[in-house]
């Protein structure tokens, strides 16, 4: 079965009704698919929690268990469902408390038309597709927060996902802005026909992401808004096309933010920086880098100098240096893993270099912070 459908159970004692349901309506039209049908909310109840529909069309008055227990059941497991009641005249006051219970509407057997029945079903259509970009949203937002901190590992899947369908417009140029102290008003300024997507890093920095076609009305929206808005800031990258470069930009711009240097350096030294960073457990060379972000080897050189205050070589020992202090004290590794991890791959060079570096080994050092920790442990108590 095609996930995209929205799927709807049918639960009515009569089973001329439930064929009939079944057979007249032209459910494609609604993007739906009747998965099952059954005589009673007992049965009904099984094939809820097998099938886990998105809309629930029953009888109120059956056998072994009516439609109104099997709404407050619904409603308790799963109040996203939707549940239209099939009523007679005799059952109205029922009907009321169906409503009463989370049942979105009732139609009367005896009289109703397919007008009414086109109604709530387009209703349905629609509140469901809201309702799932909305979950899709949120746990697009969830999942970024955990990737972009470095702590989950299926966020490429889930990414795929969203840029074969939702997102599949990235497939296009777009460009990427990383905004420092972004507002509400900002974001109402992207009409709401153009595709553009936000997401937030944490309360001052947010990432929007735009089609190529509106960057320069959006770029034009932000200078006029920090005509108001002094602390507003900017930096954005484009025109890209596709997932790898989607990624690839927004831990770039992360690691930018995280070091301080986001709206200090050109693009093409953050873009360094982040395959440093992406890299360190690898041998890497000048060279290497200046190739990744199509530079020449002293260009590059030069432009990191004079961006960052340090030379490259500098600032990769640098990296590695708080990467392996950060497993000495975190870890249970032995040295050579240790060594092997930040890209040195022999193990005695790796302890005079650490040596050179910090005026320790790197076993004298794990166990003087281990002392330290139980020093100030002690002091606290």
């Amino acid at each position: 079965m095609d996930k995209s459908l929205i799927k709807v159970l049918i639960v009515d004692d009569d089973t001329i009704v439930r064929r009939g349901l079944r057979a007249t309506i032209n459910w494609s039209h609604y993007g739906m698919k009747v998965i099952s049908e059954a005589p009673n909310g007992k049965r009904g109840w099984e094939e809820f929690l097998k099938y886990h529909p998105d809309i629930v069309i029953t009888d109120i008055v059956m056998p072994e268990e009516n439609g109104l227990d099997f709404a407050r059941r619904i409603k308790a497991y799963s109040p996203r469902t939707k549940i239209l009641l099939l009523s007679c005249h005799k059952d109205f006051e029922y009907a009321q408390e169906g409503l009463k219970l989370g049942a979105s509407g009732y139609i009367l057997k005896t009289v109703f038309e397919d007008s009414e029945l086109d109604h709530f079903l387009t209703s349905f259509q629609q509140e469901l597709s809201q309702s799932t970009k909305e979950v899709l949203a949120s746990d697009i937002q969830e999942s970024f927060n955990f990737w972009i901190r470095d702590d989950q590992s299926d966020f490429d899947h889930q990414l795929e996902m969203f840029f074969k369908n939702d997102w599949s417009w990235m497939n296009q140029p777009f460009y990427v802005y990383l905004i420092y102290k972004s507002t509400a008003s900002l974001l109402k300024s992207i009409p709401r026909m153009v595709n553009a997507v936000s997401l937030s890093v944490n309360d001052s920095y947010t990432f929007i992401f735009i089609e190529q076609a509106f960057h320069q009305t959006f770029l034009g929206n932000l200078i006029e808004l920090k005509a108001r808005q002094k602390d507003l800031d900017w930096i954005y990258e484009g025109p890209l096309s596709g997932m790898q470069e989607w990624m690839k930009v927004v831990r770039a711009f992360h690691h930018a933010q995280k070091e301080g240097l986001l709206f200090e350096c050109p693009n093409v030294i953050i873009m360094a920086i982040d395959y440093i960073v992406r890299n360190l457990s690898n041998p890497m060379s000048v060279s290497d880098i200046a190739k990744e972000v199509k530079m020449s080897r002293s260009h590059l050189s030069t432009s990191f100098k004079r961006a960052t205050g340090e030379s490259i070589h500098s600032y990769i020992e640098k990296k590695r240096l708080q990467w392996a202090k950060q497993l000495l004290n975190e870890s249970k590794l032995t040295i050579q893993e240790i060594g092997e991890l930040i890209g040195i791959m022999d193990a005695k060079y790796f302890s005079k270099w650490f040596k050179r570096c910090t005026g320790f080994p790197p076993s004298n050092y794990r166990i003087q912070q281990k002392d330290d920790i139980g020093q100030t442990n002690w002091q606290a108590k």
